[in-house]
């Protein structure tokens, strides 16, 4: 018997219990889906966190130093009150030969008001002078401030255009005076409409120079300092360099230096783990649906005997017959996968188009299931095919 003619047995006999292939089919229906959305959705988010540290202009040589011994948790908003970060650090790593550029950052919630209008944002950052120059947040219409200006400590604002919507409305702010957290400062320029990074509102920050901010807020304390390294190559002896002038300042290395490497390493790694996860739960299903082929296989073998009987008086090999069942378990994996792929793509398309995310299909995950469904075909149809073929004919053909 041809494998085509097989073929088009086993489509005919599926297609005469449609409802009980389609049960028979779930088990690897659901495996399949569960791998492909899941693994879509892990993807895309991979991707959307890239582009996201793309679009805020941290290259692979931007590494950050946070307060806090190597190891322990934390973030840029945690670990102030305890840092030993200084703006003197600061100005000891940008000596250093192997280091591009460094800025040093203060976080606090603040309150900007004009006249009667005010707007509360949880982002009013104290920075250094060269805060354009490292990551891609560009001033649209003024300036951002000098290196004189913040040695002078003095009082000038850059806003967010959502700052500057709130207060101003559709009026050119520069030169505007506004109260920050009580004090009078200057609004010297409106930054370019850039987003929102990890559900924050890049627009509603507010800038002003380093020096200036450790006396509004009364710190000395840095809880963030930027370094860009010279070049690629360069960014593990920059990180070298750091550590040495940090620890020969501070007597201890109670600082952390996290890489964006280290951090996109983490996010793989992360990924990787909930991707195994994923592919546990997969394999569950994708077993329970090769038990669920191999038991309506069985049945079908019983239900079909005397037809098995008939072929081999006629002259059907064991071979044949082995071959016949063998494809209708494997069509019948084969068409829950196709299924489970093509539902994992729709819904994967349907959320990711509702949270706002490009959608990134993993064609290895699509390639990997197409293998996984034949082989869990296969696998669960060896047995019912070789209790089909290893049938005497004569009792068979007696069968009722």
């Amino acid at each position: 018997m041809k494998l085509i003619d097989s073929l088009i047995i086993a489509l005919k006999a599926l297609g005469g219990n449609k409802l009980r292939s389609f049960l028979t089919m779930l088990g690897v229906i659901i495996g399949i889906f569960a791998v492909i959305t899941l693994v879509s959705m892990g993807e895309a988010g991979k991707a959307f966190i890239y582009f996201q540290i793309s679009q805020f202009g941290t290259g692979s040589t931007y590494m950050e130093i946070h307060p806090g011994k190597p190891g322990s948790a934390g973030s840029r908003f945690t670990g102030a009150l305890e840092s030993t970060l200084t703006r003197e650090d600061v100005n000891a790593i940008a000596k250093l030969k192997h280091v591009k550029a460094v800025i040093g950052s203060i976080v606090r919630s603040g309150t900007l008001k004009y006249g009667h209008k005010a707007f509360d944002t949880s982002f009013l950052e104290g920075t250094s002078y060269n805060y354009v120059e490292m990551v891609t947040h560009r001033v649209e219409k003024g300036r951002f401030f000098t290196s004189q200006e913040e040695a002078l400590r003095k009082k000038v604002c850059v806003i967010g255009p959502t700052v500057a919507k709130e207060l101003f409305g559709n009026f050119l702010p520069i030169g505007e005076r506004i109260k920050v957290n009580g004090s009078k400062f200057v609004v010297i320029g409106v930054l370019e409409k850039k987003g929102s990074m990890f559900g924050f509102d890049l627009d509603s920050m507010a800038f002003i120079p380093l020096a200036t901010a450790e006396n509004l807020f009364d710190t000395k304390r840095i809880i963030e300092i930027g370094v860009t390294a010279i070049d690629d190559a360069s960014v593990p002896s920059a990180v070298a360099e750091i550590r040495q002038a940090l620890i020969s300042r501070h007597g201890e290395e109670d600082f952390r230096i996290e890489t964006q490497t280290q951090t996109l390493d983490t996010i793989n790694s992360v990924m990787s783990v909930l991707t195994s996860m994923i592919g546990g739960i997969a394999a569950i299903s994708l077993l329970v649906g090769g038990i669920g082929i191999m038991n309506i296989m069985l049945v079908s073998v019983t239900e079909r005997t005397r037809e098995i009987g008939i072929r081999k008086a006629i002259g059907a090999t064991k071979r044949d017959v082995f071959i016949q069942f063998l494809v209708e378990s494997v069509v019948i994996s084969l068409l829950g996968g196709v299924i489970g792929i093509a539902l994992g793509v729709g819904v994967s398309l349907v959320i990711m188009k509702f949270i706002g995310v490009p959608l990134i299909i993993a064609t290895w995950a699509a390639t990997l299931a197409v293998f996984v469904s034949l082989g869990v075909g296969i696998g669960s149809g060896l047995y019912p095919s070789m209790r089909a073929a290893s049938l005497d004919p004569v009792e068979a053909l007696r069968y009722e």
